[in-house]
């Protein structure tokens, strides 16, 4: 009876009050910390307009951080020569300088005269330390940064948020030193594959394979 008595209700008061009017929602930002994936429309406008225009770059800008000090060691030199390893180590630093990141180099060259090595690299100092030329491998100066300790002074100057070392090679040991000893993170840059070059110039040594592996570990953990 009572459900009869609603319904006679509602009939009398007419059928415009029964149409149901949602609230309107104010459009409010995502709070997420994911954004929505890009439609297939959106993705598909990007790549033709990338395929119409090579100079399109969808990289974040180099200044979206605060710059960064950091202490770069790296042997062979990259600075006396022209190769692909050069051209790495120059294109990195040139993209450095325009993030305005701070950076100070450490490197050795046992072969080129003092008066002809390079002072700076784009604006950035480089001290070399003093060294020695690999025997297996003459065209190549390598160091563990003795006596003189330069990076210990670069730490203390410089007091980098990161050490940048190249490997494998003789200045990873320093690197590794100076990084626990100071307290600053570690980055290890992977250029020859070690082992490789073991069964070339160490055939003679037993278990040269497993010894480089074992030093690759030893650096690289």
């Amino acid at each position: 009876m009572r459900f009869f008595s609603l319904s006679f209700a509602l009939l009398l008061m007419g059928e415009d009050s029964l149409a149901f009017t949602p609230t309107p929602i104010k459009d409010t930002k995502s709070t997420s910390l994911f954004p929505q994936p890009r439609s297939k429309h959106r993705a598909n406008f990007h790549l033709a307009s990338a395929a119409a225009d090579p100079e399109i770059n969808d990289a974040p800008p180099l200044t979206l951080t605060p710059p960064r000090k950091v202490c770069l060691m790296v042997e062979p030199t990259p600075f006396t020569h022209v190769s692909g390893y050069s051209n790495r180590f120059s294109e990195m630093l040139r993209y450095l300088s325009k993030a305005n990141d701070k950076v100070d180099i450490l490197t050795v060259d046992a072969k080129t005269p003092e008066r002809d090595l390079p002072k700076e690299k784009f604006g950035y100092p480089i001290s070399h330390t003093q060294g020695f030329t690999f025997p297996l491998y003459d065209q190549i100066s390598l160091t563990i940064d003795l006596p003189e300790m330069k990076g210990a002074t670069i730490m203390e100057k410089l007091k980098p948020d990161v050490i940048h070392a190249s490997s494998p090679g003789f200045i990873v040991f320093p690197a590794l030193f100076y990084a626990r000893v100071f307290r600053i993170p570690l980055l290890l840059s992977y250029h020859t594959h070690l082992p490789s070059y073991a069964k070339n110039y160490l055939k003679h040594m037993p278990r040269h394979v497993e010894f480089a592996w074992f030093l690759l570990r030893f650096a690289h953990t």
